[in-house]
């Protein structure tokens, strides 16, 4: 999905830092995800780049019958999703079909050369529905991210999505008060 030394930097000691960093409460987040659960019906969701699980800890306690796996690199942070007793992988290329399938903070760390790539992967993963919770630029824009160069891009994710055939139900900007930081969602549709 993205070139091996991106991969290989979200995997080892780079991506480690991040997880130890970076605390969600998840609590914040189950009104959303309730509201998600319960507008599409969704039965089961599949989330690329889980991290420790936040989303798919939220999304089983708003909707306990749903079915709810992730994909992570970092074996670290797969782990702590994991010890939460989610089903995790950290195969890329062969990860369960979903009804939602969908990235939070994910796509903005994908190269441009693997972004459209990627974005289709995800497309071809979801039976129904596919959900982008990205930092959003009307126009692809390469941020530096904690010294580095290569590592985050804001993009116009939604409508990127809306030009590979999808059809947008919802957007809005998710707050810090709501467990996000201030990223745009757009739920899609196949």
């Amino acid at each position: 999905m993205t070139s091996s030394s991106g991969l290989d930097l979200w995997r080892g000691e780079f991506g480690n830092e991040y997880t130890k960093r970076n605390q969600v409460d998840w609590r914040k987040r189950v009104p959303f995800w309730y509201g998600v659960t319960h507008a599409t019906g969704a039965r089961s969701v599949l989330e690329f780049g889980c991290g420790p699980g936040w989303n798919l800890t939220a999304i089983r306690h708003a909707e306990p019958m749903v079915c709810v796996e992730g994909v992570e690199i970092n074996e670290i942070a797969g782990n702590q999703a994991a010890d939460c007793g989610l089903t995790v992988s950290n195969d890329l290329e062969l990860p369960p079909r979903a009804e939602l399938v969908f990235t939070a903070g994910c796509l903005i760390h994908i190269p441009p050369a693997y972004i459209e790539s990627t974005m289709q992967s995800l497309i071809n993963k979801s039976y129904k529905y596919v959900m982008s919770i990205e930092y959003e630029n009307p126009r692809p824009l390469e941020i530096e991210y904690r010294g580095e160069a290569g590592l985050l891009w804001k993009r116009p994710y939604i409508e990127m999505y809306k030009s590979m055939g999808l059809t947008l139900i919802e957007t809005g900007v998710l707050q810090d008060d709501q467990g996000f930081d201030n990223c745009r969602y757009g739920l899609l549709t196949k």
